[in-house]
């Protein structure tokens, strides 16, 4: 998918508009550059111990953790995503953001009375002391492994393909040498990584959440000023391109039915939905990048708050990125602008995710790109150094204290940094490999078909672990490889049916991506019930010690309740 977008030489560019950045273009990003670096360096000289450097001493604002989740999840996938999501299939998953308001509710009132009462440090310290140690591992092992590495190759390498795009023909004339898109590419990615991997190392989870507001302005102001500019030059506003994008000679995306009983069905509301729900009730249980930032807080009237700030962010600023997308569709459908060799269409599939960065570079006036490059780089970073921080938490937390218990702060904060760089590192080149993806996915349905399809199964460990005491630890790991299955089947179905020749005798379309989250989740969770049943059960005196009931109805102790109990 994306390495097309490395490799396609940049086309004739019209007369009349900007052949990349300009010099205050660049005055801009580098300030904003230096900016981030100086907030790691701040906080990197108040920080003697681990716990500063995991959770903040859990004395974090509830309003800067609020903004810090919302830009840490966003990212450049969703913050390019969205708009090429509205260009290519229309409003379908656009309006599945309409179920905010009932994961908050569940979010707020389910999962955090329960997480926050315990005390974590890595979310996953909860399956060990509930199944197991190995249970414990193998969550913290698809996190690592497949949940968040590729998640951040693909935040640095979406980032990179972007800014890349938007500078590379400034830059060439610069230096006075053409040296190819790709080579640029790779210059980009190495430095977004680098920088972002540098200032997470150094300043932890304080640099993070406090250089992720900062983002979250930037973030939101670039896409005011897109749509602003849009309007200034059509003279057209949100009504205009909403009948563009429907209207048959326009953008031709009619309104997605319902429902429908053909799971290869893409844009279909109802799927759109429970995959957007899904996605937010499991990536607030399973997914150590967010509830770190709630385990900063020291209370659960605090985590309210943030999730109230981080929610109502997020609604704003979805809403603001499918508004771009109906404007940019819009847009270059009334100026048509060859936005790569040859292809003018904005609705291609392979450049669908590239029109905002083209309009980027080549429609912003002088200044304001820059504001937008920084945008870009806002949302690349915030993700990236969140990653980084949980990663290396987890890998400390349920991997080395189970080691060495006896392991000094001191020595810990040293081993948290230097696993922050191996990430770093790590992801980087996660990154460049990313780059050979299918070149027909945009990038949700790559999202969907790599990283994600462990969510599922991380997050049913939890509600497996809350509401179903008899299941023990044996029974979870297998339903947890099943899900885990489930989500590669699905996700990779006809290219399954291809190679193990099964073509014409069983269907070879792909089940919907939307579809992917929520069947490996219930999947994963019904597994687990029947298999809870007629494998060896858990400790029942212990496990009803950690379900949702006696932890948050009850008088949990985290000091008394271990893993050896």
């Amino acid at each position: 998918m994306l390495h097309l977008l490395a490799e396609t030489p940049a086309g004739p560019l019209p007369a009349d508009v900007v052949e990349g950045l300009q010099g205050l273009d660049y005055v801009v990003v580098g300030v904003y550059l230096l900016g981030v670096l100086a907030v790691g360096v701040y906080f990197s000289r108040h920080q003697s111990r681990s716990e500063d450097y995991f959770v903040g001493g859990r004395q974090m604002p509830w309003l800067a953790v609020g903004l810090s989740i919302m830009a840490s999840l966003l990212s450049t996938i969703s913050y390019l995503a969205s708009p090429g999501e509205m260009i290519k299939n229309g409003p379908t998953m656009a309006l599945a953001w309409l179920v905010v308001p009932f994961v908050f509710v569940v979010v707020s009132f389910v999962w955090l009375p329960f997480l926050m009462k315990l005390k974590l440090t890595s979310v996953y310290e909860y399956l060990d002391r509930r199944f197991g140690s190995r249970a414990g591992k193998l969550a913290s092992i698809l996190f690592v492994f497949v949940l968040r590495l590729f998640w951040m190759g693909m935040v640095v390498l979406t980032a990179s393909v972007a800014v890349a795009d938007i500078t590379y023909a400034s830059m060439a004339r610069l230096v006075g040498s053409d040296f190819g898109l790709q080579a640029w590419t790779l210059v980009v990615l190495t430095s977004v990584g680098t920088l972002a991997t540098l200032y997470t190392v150094l300043g932890g989870i304080k640099a993070v959440i406090w250089t992720d507001v900062v983002q979250t302005v930037i973030l939101i102001a670039g896409a005011i000023l897109t749509l602003v500019i849009i309007v200034s030059d059509t003279g057209t506003g949100p009504v205009d391109w909403w009948n563009t994008m429907t209207d048959k000679a326009g953008g031709g995306h009619e309104f997605p039915p319902l429902w429908s009983w053909d799971l290869g069905e893409r844009n279909v509301i109802g799927f759109a939905v429970l995959h957007s729900a899904f996605w937010y009730l499991c990536t607030f249980l399973g997914d150590q990048v967010a509830m770190q930032r709630y385990f900063t807080m020291n209370s659960l009237k605090s985590a309210i708050r943030s999730n109230m700030v981080n929610f109502s962010c997020d609604l704003v600023v979805m809403i603001l990125l499918a508004l771009c997308g109906m404007a940019l569709l819009t847009y270059y459908l009334q100026n048509p602008a060859e936005i790569v060799d040859g292809v003018s269409d904005p609705q291609e599939a392979r450049v669908a995710d590239r029109v905002f960065p083209h309009f980027i570079g080549h429609h912003l006036p002088v200044g304001a790109a820059g504001l937008l490059v920084a945008a870009l780089f806002a949302a690349a970073m915030s993700s990236l150094d969140s990653g980084i921080n949980s990663v290396a938490t987890v890998l400390i937390v349920d991997f080395v204290r189970k080691k060495h218990p006896d392991v000094s702060d001191e020595r810990e904060l040293v081993l948290a940094r230097r696993l922050s760089v191996v990430v770093g590192v790590g992801c980087t080149a996660m990154a460049a490999g990313l780059m050979f993806l299918p070149e027909d996915l945009n990038i949700i349905d790559a999202s969907a078909r790599t990283f994600n399809c462990a969510l599922g199964p991380l997050a049913s460990m939890f509600l497996v672990g809350m509401f179903l005491p008899h299941v023990g630890e044996t029974a979870i790991l297998i339903a947890t490889g099943c899900g885990t299955l489930i989500a590669l089947v699905v996700s990779w179905w006809s290219e399954l049916v291809v190679g193990l020749g099964l073509a014409g005798v069983v269907a070879e379309s792909n089940p919907g991506t939307f579809l992917i989250l929520p069947l490996s989740a219930v999947g994963t969770f019904l597994i687990a019930a029947v298999l809870g049943s007629v494998l060896p059960p858990a400790d029942l005196e212990k496990t009803r010690k950690l379900t949702w009931r006696a932890v948050v109805k009850g008088d949990y102790d985290h000091e008394t309740t271990s893993p050896s109990e």
